[in-house]
């Protein structure tokens, strides 16, 4: 699950690489200026990898309780 997780997490950064070449280098892509919508897809793109480095953290944090010999769910903050 972590591997998939950080795989979407590259994703996200490859998403928000090419959003910010839609916002500041249209020209590259051969396609005309579009503001919003390279705008609205750098914003997503940040959203779902920040709940994506979220996800992680719960995932390695219940990992290491669970190593630890801790009850399930004595290390989750709820956050």
């Amino acid at each position: 699950m972590i591997a998939i997780l950080n795989l979407g997490r590259l994703l996200m950064v490859a998403w928000i690489i090419y959003a910010l070449i839609l916002l500041f280098a249209p020209q590259y892509l051969h396609r005309p200026p579009d503001n919003v919508g390279a705008a609205v897809q750098a914003v997503a793109a940040f959203v779902l990898g920040n709940l994506m480095d979220r996800g992680i953290g719960i995932l390695r944090r219940r990992k290491a309780a669970r190593e630890a010999g801790a009850p399930a769910g004595a290390s989750d903050s709820g956050v």
